[in-house]
């Protein structure tokens, strides 16, 4: 008799476990194969990455060697007579030529400096450095604030802001009426404004936008006064010091060690447009500060092992992000940025929810920034409209005046909104008639193309103080800029400290370029493991801070390659090199310790 076994049941039993146990064998092959081969997308994607922002980063360097950027002054012959200062406008003085050799060895011992204050700096527990950093830098802040002692501001953008913020704050929206000076032009407000500030309706006309930093003002205003010019760059400089914090937070995820964290601070002390940057009576500091912050939450949401922990985390630092871009609309550019680094996490995780609800943010950060008008426009009962097309800043950075700084402010963007009546589908015309016929003469004339550009991009990148010099004299002292300010911005003793500053940005290009090729490395040989991550950090969270701070850098090199051109426009942008110029050094210490032991033995 049969046994059971061999019963057909039985068999055709056994046959079906057998193509079930070798499907399911297929299907984990195949799955296996199609995790390694997102990662590997994934990796190969941030390589190049890598490399094409090295060569941006050589090119930068190169650029800044052979050229420096200085103002101009307006008078050739006498400072300015109400703040003593040279009367700067934004024009410049280009030189253009190899580099000295004096220049060289100013680098070669800026960066001997550079790693002694590290060492220095290294003596501080690691529990404490970030504290003694963010006190430093606080102090230096404040020190550089209470020398200039601004009583007024001068800059156009922020006149326009105050004046509409003390409107709000005055309780008399009424002001935002576009005839209200024609009813009121033998009031006081009107007899003594300024005739180069427009009025609010106009104002807000031409840039809806600029609702979103009149709220900040109207914040700060509230607490201290809308015309305290100290109180406002106070809290920049407190906003300039949690950038500092959460720069400190991604270079740790990037994968700093001791030395990278000495290096870091060695670096954020010895950069005097970080410290010049709270001067700036503009919310630019503040609304960088909240984006990165916001960043480096987005950060820590991919650490969070559960999944709706991480989904929270995220929300909220998409949230923070687009409370940032209020204040700044151009930095939506960190958002981007930070989309494109999810993307390469989640081809390595698979976590492919995480891509879903960052769209979701992004969609919800961007309904975020339009609320300030629709505020605004409630209260004062107007409506601005639609105010200039993006491609008019387009246009304005392919303008070459014959006065001027190729790519830099004109009355190009006003004149065609005039022309257009404010109507946005004839100015994005205009603007794109503009911008087609700059590329055919571009195309036409390949020298003038060359110099408008190595004009345009050394204005925005080999300017040793990204005008934070600039705009720290852009107003009225009680002393007339006596001291510390006349010091280091006038004179010989100017130039000297132009001179460092000038060494200070080539060595920041320089050791970025150092920890973006050693990031490339370790990436191409497949060293990006926890084992290898000296603070323990997870992998996916290290990724995204690499890949954003890859994308970050070079969405704005590209963005203001076309944008309208303004040094302060890619000081953000120069600071966020600041995590991987860290690493930079740290890579060059390790270097420097391996060819120590290697003379050992």
């Amino acid at each position: 008799m049969p046994s059971a076994a061999s019963t057909p049941a039985a068999t055709s039993n056994n046959s079906a476990d057998y193509m079930e146990t070798s499907q399911n064998a297929a299907l984990g092959v195949a799955s296996i194969r199609g995790v390694k081969a997102c990662k590997a997308t994934s990796r190969w994607l941030l390589t190049v990455a890598y490399v094409i922002e090295a060569v941006v980063l050589l090119f930068l360097l190169v650029l800044s060697l052979v050229s420096t950027c200085t103002f101009l002054k307006r008078n050739p012959d006498e400072p300015d007579p109400k703040s003593g200062l040279p009367g700067w406008a934004e024009y410049f003085d280009f030189h253009f030529g190899m580099p000295s050799f004096a220049l060289i060895i100013g680098i070669v011992l800026l960066f001997g400096m550079v790693l002694l204050l590290a060492q220095f700096v290294a003596r501080v527990k690691r529990g404490h450095l970030l504290a003694f950093i963010l006190a430093t830098v606080t102090v230096l802040q404040i020190v550089w604030i209470a020398a200039l002692e601004l009583t007024t501001y001068n800059y156009a953008d922020s006149m326009s802001l105050i004046d509409g913020a003390t409107a709000l704050l005055y309780g008399e929206p009424q002001q935002y009426a576009p005839d209200f000076c024609q009813l009121h032009a033998a009031d006081k407000l009107c007899a003594e404004r300024p005739s180069n500030l427009p009025l609010a309706f106009n104002y807000f006309s031409y840039y809806p936008f600029q609702t979103g930093p009149m709220l900040w003002f109207v914040f700060a205003g509230g607490i201290f006064g809308s015309s305290n010019i100290i109180a406002f760059q106070v809290l920049n400089a407190f906003a300039v010091a949690g950038l500092v914090a959460a720069l400190w937070w991604l270079g740790n995820l990037y994968g700093f060690d001791d030395s990278g964290r000495a290096s870091f601070a060695a670096l954020i002390l010895s950069c005097a447009p970080l410290m010049m940057f709270a001067a700036f009576v503009y919310p630019n500091a503040v609304g960088f500060s909240i984006t990165v912050a916001g960043i480096a939450l987005i950060a820590q949401a991919f650490r969070t092992k559960h999944a709706w922990s991480s989904a929270l985390v995220m929300m909220c630092g998409f949230l923070i992000c687009g409370i940032g871009i209020i204040f700044k609309s151009t930095f939506v550019i960190l958002l981007l940025a930070a989309l494109i680094a999810i993307i390469l996490v989640i081809l390595r995780n698979r976590r492919w929810w995480q891509g879903i609800l960052a769209l979701g943010c992004l969609y919800g950060a961007n309904l975020l920034t339009k609320v300030p008008l629709v505020v605004i426009e409630r209260i004062t009962g107007q409506r601005f409209g639609q105010g200039m097309p993006m491609l008019s800043w387009i246009a304005l950075g392919l303008n070459s005046p014959e006065k001027g700084t190729s790519g830099w402010w004109t009355g190009l963007a006003l004149d065609t909104f005039n022309k257009a009546g404010g109507d946005y589908a004839i100015q994005y015309d205009l603007a794109k008639e503009f911008v087609a016929q700059r590329l055919r003469f571009f195309g036409e004339h390949p020298d003038h193309t060359w110099r408008f550009f190595m004009e345009k991009l050394a204005s925005e990148w080999s300017e040793p103080s990204f005008m934070t010099g600039y705009y720290s004299g852009a107003g009225n002292s009680v002393h007339n800029f006596s001291g510390l300010p006349r010091w280091l911005l006038t004179g010989e003793s100017g130039m000297h400290f132009t001179a460092f500053e000038n060494m200070m940005q080539s060595l920041v290009y320089l050791l970025a370029l150092v920890g973006i090729i050693a990031t490339a490395i370790a990436i191409f040989r497949r060293r990006c493991k926890k084992s290898n991550l000296h603070t323990g950090l997870d992998e996916d969270a290290q990724v995204f801070v690499r890949a954003f701070l890859c994308a970050a850098f070079l969405g704005g090199f590209i963005c203001y390659l076309f944008w309208e051109a303004k040094g302060i426009y890619t000081l953000p942008f120069y600071l966020l090199l600041m995590p991987q110029a860290a690493y930079g050094a740290q890579t060059a210490l390790r270097w420097v310790k391996r060819l120590r032991v290697r003379n050992v033995k």
